[in-house]
């Protein structure tokens, strides 16, 4: 079981933050620029506020698997999940805020629900990964936070928590470490000095910068501005 993901105040308090923040940015944001273009290909705002409230729904039904015992998938298939998400992006503006504010909520109340021996019931996610139902929030955290970024709604790289951000760090590059073409590479966080390695030490590219700046560039929000690097190694895609 990983630490930090496995941390429950931690990760419910950066999923609390995240989705007050993306809330507040939302609030005076016009419904009429929900249907312009988010920074993923091929979505525009609506499709990315449309995920957030059905993958909501997707991690509270996690939660029912880890409650009950009865295993229940985030979603019957990746079909099935695009089909939701196109539907929920038709609806109209008030519709979507709604629903992703309800489902928000709805998913921290479930939260409250669990007990410690439920917490630590295993289950699978979206991609067949075996993890323990404690790390359920620390997957809302990371699509809150990262898709506050995809909106284009005036959330910036370096509001992303230097503790949160770190852990992210951490959990792109376990991704990464099963990837074979990855290059490898020694990440330096300069605020508080810790280092990750992927790969042979003496071969890796040394990337230094801000927490936030490193987690972004891994996670491919960003082209790596801000980090000092003899040259950025090319990435391969996460997730």
């Amino acid at each position: 079981m990983h630490a930090t993901r496995s941390d429950l105040p931690r990760t419910l308090s950066w999923t609390a933050a995240g989705t007050d923040l993306l809330l507040l940015r939302l609030a005076d944001f016009p419904d009429a620029e929900l249907d312009g273009p988010s920074l993923l290909p091929d979505w525009t705002r609506r499709h990315v506020l449309a995920h957030l409230a059905r993958n909501a729904e997707a991690l509270g039904r996690l939660l029912s698997w880890a409650q009950t015992g009865v295993p229940t998938p985030m979603y019957a298939d990746r079909e099935q999940r695009q089909r939701d998400i196109d539907l929920s992006a038709a609806n109209d503006a008030g519709q979507l805020r709604r629903e992703l504010s309800e489902t928000a909520e709805a998913l921290r109340l479930h939260a409250a629900q669990l007990d410690e021996a439920q917490w630590a019931a295993g289950l699978l996610n979206s991609r067949g990964r075996e993890l323990p139902a404690v790390e359920v929030p620390w997957m809302r955290a990371r699509e809150v936070w990262l898709h506050a970024l995809d909106l284009d709604v005036g959330v910036s790289v370096e509001e992303l928590p230097g503790d949160f951000s770190e852990a992210l760090i951490e959990d792109v590059l376990e991704y990464f470490a099963n990837v074979p073409a990855c290059p490898a590479m020694r990440i330096v966080s300069e605020a508080s000095g810790r280092e990750w390695t992927l790969g042979e030490s003496r071969d890796a590219t040394v990337v230094r910068g801000s927490a936030p700046e490193l987690a972004a560039w891994l996670t491919g929000r960003s082209a790596g501005q801000g980090l000092r690097a003899e040259r950025l190694p090319d990435l391969p895609p996460w997730l």
